[in-house]
């Protein structure tokens, strides 16, 4: 069964599930209600001649109901836990088909300046990161983003790539994990606002009026006894002023506290589910035991800890209700009390809860690169070689292009200190292939399969110089922002032991052909002498003379034909240097009379 078929069939099941949990939700619904209106009938129909009657009714009404509505509310989980998994494999479907249906395209997490992030289209509306992303949590999102713009080491990679082989197969797993998550929007947001908390210290006020956290235990037996008139009520009014004062006390972090944790009850919910998933699954890659052995602290596990700081957080806010506050809070002291387990808490996981975040975003960034490798199961890892500089593929192609639309090509790379010239006709794939090339190394130093029939790669640093333009902001021209960028790469081969593999896509195109030919030919001689290989792209024939005089240059090219009055490429590169441009017969194309 391919992919294709097993993500429909999947997602039809879900489909039909989610309508029959629909259709149950619905009926428990109207039973709620009959239920409600039942019980509340009887217990008026008993009042009057069997109070002691209508008070079991109500109490054992208010008890199934309360079963009722837990069903209910169970049926509401699944429910849309099955819509989320038939939206998840509608999404496969169309990803398999370079159809992007989520809204992420990760350009929140473009830096400045990066060595190559813009120039491969690591991010944006048809990038790199939408075509991986099965991550829903904020720190999911970010450590797949990370990856992909800080290459590893050879032992991470190995780890991680046998830890993707693991969980490739475990589709139902991985895709729980993504229902989970995807059923609460509010994971996507960033937990700032936890870090900031757990971050603060102690709350002063909460440590200065603790010790009065059992006060409310005599307040309300002096409550039960003026009901039952053995004291007067003034002393009662007298302790609940002291109550009130108490908790005036504490409202200004309380209510910050409250207001601020209202909309992350239900994310750290779904977290405390996700992380027991990851908890139960039994592991053998070595990465992954080391993920799931972070989630234990204080011989309590995290999906626990995580679940119990939900209910202290929404235990707390029951206070946002002025009756409830009124009724309940006031007596029993309720802010000083949930505080005081939230202080509790923090005290115990201040550093925890980032090892938490962070293993669960590893577990999401490893399902998310699984996700792709099961997606596309003829796809092979990366090996790596220990060579200083090797580079050698076959059947190398552009991950972000269709199959059918995609040409691979074999390349074969060794030796710092090359420069790999590539002449060829407009629109004949030069800049694609220079982008096939570092997709695929960037995909590789990631830990995922990537998109060739073999690939074999020492570890390298990336860098591009394919997109310089000019910016009014920087007041800066495109032929100065592109001197810019080769400053950096010069400054890069100077730095670390790791060879550079630099990407230069039309070299100093912003300038005369003179000085274009004498700027790139000073350019490869100096990074002859660095630690250093790439390619150089150029319309400049006269430069791949220096294939001629310099063995450590070599010339390689695409063709275009002309014919029927039609362009025609293949996308096969070739070596040598292109000998046929098209670029006459395209501006006769247009009307240009040459």
């Amino acid at each position: 069964m391919t992919p294709f078929d097993t993500f429909t069939q999947l997602q039809t099941h879900s489909h039909q599930s989610a309508q029959s949990f629909h259709q149950l939700y619905q009926r428990l619904s109207w039973l709620r209600l009959l239920f409600f209106v039942g019980t509340i009938s009887l217990c008026w129909l008993l009042y009057e001649s069997y109070l002691v009657a209508a008070i079991i009714c109500g109490l054992v009404g208010i008890l199934l109901f309360g079963i009722l509505l837990k069903k209910h509310q169970q049926v509401s989980h699944k429910r849309n836990l099955q819509r989320a998994l038939a939206d998840i494999n509608h999404e496969e479907i169309a990803r398999l088909s370079l159809a992007f249906l989520r809204p992420e395209t990760g350009e929140n997490f473009i830096p400045t300046h990066h060595p190559y992030c813009t120039d491969l289209d690591i991010f944006g509306k048809h990038s790199l990161f939408r075509l991986l992303n099965r991550a829903h949590t904020q720190p999911g999102m970010q450590t797949l983003a990370k990856w992909l713009l800080a290459p590893s080491d050879l032992i991470e990679i190995t780890m991680r790539q046998l830890a993707i082989a693991e969980l490739t197969p475990l589709l139902e797993w991985r895709q729980s994990i993504e229902a989970t998550a995807r059923i609460e929007k509010q994971v996507s947001q960033s937990p700032d606002f936890l870090q900031n908390w757990l971050q603060a210290g102690e709350n002063q006020s909460i440590v200065r009026w603790r010790r009065w956290r059992l006060l409310p235990i005599f307040s309300i037996s002096l409550i039960i006894g003026a009901f039952m008139d053995l004291i007067p009520w003034v002393i009662v009014i007298l302790l609940l002023g002291f109550h009130g004062y108490i908790l005036s006390k504490l409202n200004a972090s309380v209510k910050l506290y409250a207001e601020q944790s209202q909309q992350i009850v239900d994310t750290l919910k779904a977290y405390g589910h996700i992380l027991s998933q990851i908890e139960q699954q039994p592991f053998k890659a070595d990465k992954l035991k080391q993920l799931q052995k972070q989630l234990t602290s204080s011989n309590q596990t995290a999906s626990a800890s995580i679940r119990q700081l939900a209910q202290y957080t929404e235990n707390l806010n029951f206070r946002l209700n002025p009756y409830f506050m009124l009724a309940i809070g006031l007596p029993t002291l309720w802010d000083l009390q949930w505080m005081t387990k939230l202080e509790d808490w923090k005290k115990v996981h201040k550093h925890d809860l980032e090892t938490w975040l962070g293993t669960l975003g590893e577990i999401e960034a490893l399902s998310s690169l699984a996700g792709y490798a099961y997606a596309h199961p003829e796809l092979p890892f990366a090996r790596f070689d220990s060579r200083p500089f090797h580079f050698k593929a076959s059947k190398l192609g552009h991950p972000l292009l269709s199959a059918s639309k995609r040409v691979s090509n074999d390349f074969e790379a060794n030796h710092v200190g090359q420069t790999y010239l590539i002449t060829g006709s407009n629109m004949s794939g030069k800049s694609t292939f220079l982008r096939t090339v570092g997709l695929n190394i960037v995909m590789a130093l990631t830990g995922s399969v990537v998109c060739a029939k073999s690939l074999d790669t020492s570890l390298v640093r990336v860098f591009t110089s394919m997109r310089t333009q000019d910016s009014l902001e920087e007041n800066t021209s495109s032929f100065y922002a592109e001197l810019k960028r080769l400053k950096a790469l010069l400054e890069l081969t100077q730095t670390g032991s790791v060879p550079v593999f630099y990407f230069l896509d039309e070299i100093l195109k912003g300038t005369n052909s003179s000085d274009r030919h004498r700027g790139a030919e000073a350019l490869i001689l100096q990074l002859h002498q660095s630690n250093a290989s790439g390619f150089v792209s150029t319309h400049d024939l006269e430069l791949s003379q220096m294939a001629d005089e310099h063995s450590f240059v070599h010339n390689h090219s695409f063709y275009s034909t002309f014919k029927d009055g039609k362009l025609l490429f293949d996308y096969q590169l070739q070596e040598g240097a292109c000998k046929e441009f098209n670029a006459t017969a395209l501006m006769q194309q247009i009307g240009i009379k040459i």
